[in-house]
């Protein structure tokens, strides 16, 4: 075997109107759940803040998008606190008489909602107080003289009310100079965030990316259009910003895109009793897309892989006879997981199966702890190094990532599956023949692109980057080259002799209790990283370094 280090309702409802994860105007079949939130929720609180008379970069919608919203809000039932202009300090002191009003009845529907400056830095996301923008000089200033968002999701989190919404318009442009945090950890828009479970979270634009004000206008683009959504009676929250999305494309000619992550259990509709449980038929030809899940939310954010022809196996010459002969393959158009399967998704998946994977139920997970070996205490939850709910799940054998996998397909009538060892190498080389999908060379100053033993990122040979860290492909796919292993649908082959040239399933003449491994991980060599390399191991092996992404038929 290569070197691969296996040896070695209560919904928390946070729309960010600013940056996550996409909203899925592009999938080809909705189906929803009869499941929906409670409608005895009667007490609705909402605390709005509109920042925009910064020192630098100031804004010109923030106002008005707070006495909009306040205005549409209370026409749904909420009691509105809006604030304009706040300083840190003031911020923090509203949000916790918020969090104190959310404690006072647990049925209680929470609201808070900002708009203006907001920015990431290492992955973690900073609303702007008036004030920030004089007193941040350097990356450390961030973490005292801005909010971070985790201080607004604690003080919700910990109110343990049912339903708590958050809108945030926050991915304004960048009041800061060019090339200010270069190279530290500064990235355009928001960070991605994982909802946790019975949680939504959605930006006004995608992550990382920027969202627009509108100079001459009352509102942002967002706001413009959330507000309107909001007052439309018997839609679900999921239509909602569907619909959100959809104008806000047309208006920035597809510039901004708003996005979200949900981990709701249920549907929610601010105006009246939800509507007719039904299907919606959506645009089936974007390239990104989420399928619905039957009890609420979405599945994993997917990417459409257009059918192709390509030559599979050690094409550069320099890998194992496993890697050979090189041969063609034509290849279906398939989707697959545009990141790994995420600790928050794997989570949902958990609470509501109540599924325990084969790391609990045996000797545990083999982990790293001054030697390697199996510790029975390691699981997909405590994989022996830090995570957050965007981290890669590790710690999962091949026969929990196939559950995983049928659950998705149970909740959204599609075929969710592993993707196939053809599928997987066509997709992560993006249409090009070298050792990776950028070139032939991890080479120095690639810090950017994968994180492996070598690589050159913070996280080499340590643990697991969280998802989307680094650059996608050209497929649109992150975290092909390291990371984490990712399992395949394929049994174990020694080589490609005999193997199949259409992209199926390769069962015939194999060894069926092993399965192959693709990718490399962040304990592997850049040589194990190449698209080309294969791996494999029990299909109830669990280790820290393997995880795995999903893939579906089109």
């Amino acid at each position: 075997m290569k070197k691969f280090n296996l040896i070695s309702l209560k919904i928390s409802f946070l729309l960010l109107s600013s940056c996550v994860s996409p909203i899925p105007s592009n999938l080809e079949r909705i189906v929803y759940s009869n499941k929906t939130v409670p409608t005895t929720y009667q007490q609705r609180i909402a605390l709005l803040i509109g920042n925009q008379g910064y020192e630098k970069g100031r804004l010109d919608n923030p106002h008005h998008d707070v006495d909009d919203m306040e205005t549409a809000l209370k026409a749904v039932g909420f009691h509105v606190r809006k604030l304009k202009d706040q300083s840190l300090w003031e911020m923090e002191q509203a949000i916790i008489g918020f969090g104190q009003q959310l404690e006072q009845d647990k049925n209680t529907v929470g609201l808070f909602y900002f708009s203006g400056h907001g920015m990431q830095y290492q992955g973690k996301n900073f609303l702007f107080p008036i004030g920030a923008m004089t007193s941040v000089a350097m990356p450390g200033h961030l973490r005292v003289k801005t909010l971070e968002m985790e201080y607004l999701l604690a003080t919700m989190e910990g109110a343990e009310n049912r339903l708590n919404l958050v809108f945030l318009d926050a991915c304004r442009d960048n009041p800061f100079p060019k090339g200010w945090f270069k190279g530290k950890g500064l990235k355009k828009g928001l960070a991605p965030m994982q909802a946790p479970s019975g949680s939504l979270i959605a930006y006004a634009t995608s992550a990382n990316h920027q969202a627009f004000s509108a100079k001459g206008q009352r509102n942002s683009p967002y706001t413009q259009y959330l507000k309107q959504e909001i007052l439309k009676p018997g839609i679900s929250i999921f239509d909602m910003l569907t619909n959100v999305r959809a104008a806000v494309k047309k208006e920035t000619h597809d510039e901004q895109k708003p996005d979200f992550y949900s981990g709701l259990d249920g549907q929610f509709c601010f105006k009246g009793p939800c509507g007719p449980v039904g299907q919606v038929q959506t645009n089936s030809k974007e390239k990104f897309f989420r399928d619905r899940l039957q009890n609420g939310g979405f599945g994993p954010e997917m990417v459409r892989i257009s059918a192709g022809r390509f030559r599979m196996g050690d094409i550069q010459n320099g890998g194992g006879s496993d890697e050979k002969p090189v041969h063609r393959v034509s290849v279906n158009q398939f989707a697959m997981g545009k990141y790994e399967v995420t600790v928050g998704e794997f989570r949902r998946f958990v609470k509501v199966t109540g599924y325990k994977t084969e790391a609990e139920k045996g000797e545990g997970c083999w982990v790293y702890d001054e030697s390697w070996g199996y510790k029975k205490k390691a699981n997909w939850r405590n994989p022996y190094f830090s995570q957050n709910e965007n981290h890669p799940v590790t710690c999962v054998s091949w026969n929990d990532a196939i559950i995983y996998t049928r659950w998705l397909s149970q909740q959204t009538g599609k075929q969710y599956r592993l993707p196939t060892e053809a599928e997987w190498e066509y997709a992560a080389r993006a249409e090009t023949e070298t050792k990776y999908w950028w070139g032939n060379d991890i080479g120095k100053n690639m810090a950017n692109m994968a994180n492996c033993d070598g690589c050159g990122s913070r996280w080499d040979n340590k643990k697991t980057a969280p998802v989307g860290s680094f650059s996608a492909n050209s497929s649109g796919l992150y975290d092909t080259v390291g990371n984490v292993w990712e399992w395949n649908a394929d049994s174990w082959h020694n080589n490609y002799k005999n193997a199949p040239n259409d992209g199926r399933i390769w069962k015939t003449g194999s060894d069926n209790s092993r399965r192959v491994l693709r990718g490399g991980s962040w304990s592997s060599n850049p040589v194990y990283c190449r698209a080309a390399v294969r791996d494999r191991h029990a299909s109830v092996e669990r280790n820290q370094s393997i995880g795995f992404r999903v893939a579906v038929r089109l």
